[in-house]
């Protein structure tokens, strides 16, 4: 079962912060990007599908107006690359003035993300858990967590017998969504599983 924060806590929440932006998310990423180093158009929209993991595929008529609206506000710059037998590349880099606002803009990010993820599991969380395990321990639990799904229901107090406050049942319905992510993120590597269902 997948929540999601709804249409009017966004508006009350997130919209304030993100009128106070000059950058919004699909700018705040080009600039994230050409802080790294300069690249070309295709250049960039293709480490864009591989940092997402394709989970966002941008489009070139999304990306090169963004592009064209950082050059005019002087947040990048470009340069064209004449080739004689390829079609010509336009070459983007970050200015001084990019680098201030992107950092400016990433303090904004980080305090919004920080306000949505406190009002989601402040007000919408059923169940949370966290801890650090052993490999045989995480075994033992995604055996314990595929028995308890054959069946019609699962209690949390049996999937995690140490776990403090309510406890909650988990009753999935036909059909289960699976969502399944290995990536890579600030040195370390993470699984991100996600199952979605419909209660009845």
């Amino acid at each position: 079962m997948h929540i999601s924060l709804t249409h009017a806590a966004f508006r009350r929440i997130a919209l304030p912060r993100l009128m106070r932006m000059k950058v919004g998310a699909v700018s705040l990423w080009l600039l994230l990007l050409l802080s790294e180093k300069p690249m070309y158009g295709y250049e960039i929209i293709r480490e864009l599908e591989k940092r997402f993991s394709g989970y966002w595929k941008p489009k070139t008529g999304t990306i090169y107006p963004a592009l064209d609206r950082l050059e005019k506000n002087r947040l990048v710059t470009s340069r064209v690359e004449f080739r004689e037998e390829a079609p010509d590349r336009r070459h983007y880099a970050l200015t001084e003035k990019g680098r201030t606002e992107l950092t400016s803009t990433m303090a904004y990010w980080t305090k919004m993300t920080e306000i949505l993820e406190n009002y989601r599991e402040t007000h919408q969380s059923i169940f949370r858990y966290k801890s650090e395990l052993g490999k045989q321990e995480l075994s033992k639990f995604f055996v314990k967590l595929g028995d308890s799904l054959g069946g019609k229901s699962v209690d949390t107090k049996s999937l995690f017998p140490g776990s403090i406050g309510k406890k909650a049942r988990i009753s999935p319905t036909e059909p289960v969504a699976l969502k399944f992510l290995y990536a890579r993120e600030n040195h370390k590597l993470e699984i991100h599983m996600e199952l979605e269902w419909v209660p009845h």
